[in-house]
Order: structure tokens, then C-alpha cells, then sequence
């Protein structure tokens, strides 16, 4: 049993140093995925031109606000229209000049007939401005597949990134927003 101590001791090491070098380098490969990512959100970001429904045109590099959040919805989608009420709650803890929030909506059929049942159900007046995204070029154009998803940005750079729906009056979120604020 002596004989063989040596060799299990090696193979072991072995293992848990190979195991650590493919961990390490999965870990910096997904890393610099999601930096390339963000890097082209932040790109778009200072590009970013839109028109509300209300016909407003939107220039995002001359909002005042530290703190700008896109969000991507749609009325069919019952995650995204459960959490709009949290975000609504979000947006009324913070002023116009701190955060903003767009808010995509990516319907394909009657998208203002939607947009006004969903605004009428929530009571939703004017947290936030609504921005319809015609034929989903938008949510392409950030590589959006799936929604609800939201990128929240700081100064225009991303600090958060979530697909799926989010619970924005958690204490983690409102702690953060008030840091990204000053950032």
C-alpha cells in the first residue's frame, strides 16, 4: 500500500491542477464573452435615437441622467407585464434627472392597441417612456432573443444585465441604483 502513495498523491495533484487550469480558463474565456457584449451595448448606447409612442424623439447621449435603464417587453408576455409594476415602483423612489427608463415593447400585432391595454391595466402613466420597437429591429440589434431582458446603464456603461424578469424593489437593486447614481 506504501508503494502505491506516492503515484495516488500525483495523480491527484494532477487532476486538481487540470481541473483548476480548465476551470481558470472558462472562467476568463466567459468573462471576455460578456465584456464584448457589454462593449457593444455601450456602443449603441451613445448612438441611441428612438421615437415614444407618443411620437417624442429620444436622444440618449442628451439624457440628463446618470442612470438610464432599457427594458425589453411585450404585452403577451406575462413575466415582463408582472414585473412593470415593480419597475413603475422603481422609478417613483428616484427623479427624472437621476433615472430614466425605456421601455421597448416588442409586439408584432396591434402594438399601440396593445401598449394602451397595458398601460390602462397598470394605471401606468408616465414612469417611464415607452418606446415601440417596430419588426423587433431594436431587440435585434442588442442580440435579444428571449424577454423580458433588461440592461441597466451608469454614465453609459453597463452595470447590469438580466434575462429574465427582475424584481426592481429589491433592497439590492435600490442600494445599487443610489451607488450607480454617484458613480
Amino acid at each position: 500500500m506504501k508503494k502505491f502513495l506516492p503515484l495516488a498523491f500525483f495523480i491527484l495533484s494532477f487532476t486538481g491542477f487540470v481541473a483548476c487550469q480548465v476551470g481558470w480558463q472558462t472562467l476568463f474565456a466567459e468573462t471576455t464573452k460578456k465584456d464584448a457584449r457589454f462593449s457593444k451595448y455601450e456602443q449603441m448606447f451613445l448612438k441611441g435615437q428612438f421615437e415614444s409612442i407618443e411620437g417624442k424623439r429620444i436622444d440618449v447621449s442628451k439624457l440628463k441622467s446618470p442612470v438610464v435603464i432599457y427594458n425589453f417587453w411585450a404585452s403577451w408576455c406575462n413575466p415582463c407585464v408582472e414585473e412593470i409594476p415593480s419597475l413603475m415602483s422603481l422609478k417613483k423612489k428616484f427623479k427624472d434627472n437621476e433615472v430614466q427608463v425605456l421601455a421597448f415593447n416588442t409586439d408584432e400585432d396591434e402594438q399601440l392597441k396593445n401598449i394602451q391595454k397595458i398601460k390602462k391595466k397598470l394605471n401606468l402613466t408616465d414612469e417611464f417612456t415607452i418606446i415601440p420597437d417596430k419588426n423587433t429591429k431594436i431587440a435585434e440589434s442588442f442580440n435579444i432573443s428571449a424577454i423580458p431582458v433588461t440592461i441597466i446603464f451608469s454614465h453609459g456603461k453597463v452595470v447590469h444585465f438580466s434575462n429574465g424578469p427582475m424584481d426592481f424593489t429589491s433592497a439590492e437593486i435600490i442600494e445599487n441604483m443610489k451607488k450607480w447614481i454617484k458613480d
